[in-house]
């Protein structure tokens, strides 16, 4: 994948036209504004700040948003601006790994289901057809309450669950692909089917692939908090958005900025991510680039 990526890089890439079609996005430009003040408070805060999320100070137990705590406190006194920083770290970590996991093992089977046809071909997708009609939440609860409840547990039942989406998609594009000249000729001089996916596949079907990906972030870090919001995910006293937000559900008639601030920057990260995703797909639509 990252081979790819580079080829992709290599390539002449008109700068001026993409910023100019990217200033005429709004959404694209909403979703990269965004996400530059997620990463500020998530990537760069907690190290300005080098505040330990897990510091306990009892007298200041359930202490409403002031100057001194910008998000109030939770029942043992941790500060909840600093847990929330720190719990974006592990939120959108976990959710960029599962995506880049899923997203590669699901480009290379659905790539070598759609090179090699037949049999291989139908069983695989057959497979895929099962895991897909299952609702993903449930499969995801599912696997996760079998594996047992952690955050580990549960990056492998949404990244197992996710690869699906990314078979489906990859093998639709090679079906196209496979019947370009450049790839019948690379089969009728013996190269092998995954030197073909690396060198021919892979590299002309990355834009869709990345723009589901960049859609599946938000989606994704609204399962990981779905789990942890149950049990299933982050346990205790580690900071993550649904764990905060779940431990926050007994005091939410009285301590409302408990839940509430973590729901929020769940909800604003996951718009991000979204509106990043309309943004490119629409640079990377073909009908867009005469319009410019």
């Amino acid at each position: 994948m990252m081979a790819a990526l580079s080829r992709l890089a290599s390539r002449g890439i008109d700068w001026r036209r993409l910023r100019h079609r990217i200033g005429a996005s709004p959404v694209t430009v909403t979703g990269l504004v965004m996400l530059g003040i997620v990463v500020f408070c998530v990537g760069l805060l907690p190290n300005l700040l080098a505040q330990d999320p897990n510091v306990i100070n009892l007298r200041a137990r359930l202490a409403a948003p002031s100057w001194s705590h910008l998000f109030g406190t939770d029942e043992v006194g941790r500060d909840i601006f600093i847990r929330v920083l720190h719990g974006g770290q592990v939120s959108i970590g976990v959710a960029l790994f599962v995506v880049a996991v899923s997203a590669s093992v699901g480009t290379v089977i659905g790539g070598l289901s759609g090179l090699l046809g037949g049999m291989v071909d139908t069983a695989i997708m057959r497979l895929m057809d099962v895991v897909l009609a299952v609702p993903s939440l449930v499969l995801t609860m599912a696997l996760a309450a079998a594996l047992g409840p952690s955050l580990t547990n549960a990056v492998i039942a949404i990244a197992v669950v996710r690869v699906p989406t990314y078979v489906r998609l990859s093998r639709g594009q090679t079906l196209v692909v496979r019947e370009a000249g450049y790839v019948m000729a690379a089969r009728v001089f013996g190269a092998r089917p995954l030197q073909i996916l690396r060198l021919h596949v892979v590299p002309n079907i990355l834009s869709p692939v990345v723009v589901q990906a960049t859609l599946d972030v938000g989606a994704v870090i609204l399962m990981v908090a779905g789990l942890s919001f149950i049990g299933l995910g982050a346990q205790p006293p580690a900071a993550e958005w649904g764990a905060m937000v779940s431990a926050g559900r007994s005091f939410i008639l009285d301590q409302w900025w408990y839940s509430a601030f973590p729901g929020l920057a769940i909800l604003f990260t996951s718009i991000a991510f979204n509106l990043l995703g309309d943004g490119i797909r629409d640079l990377t639509d073909p009908r867009q680039k005469g319009r410019s």
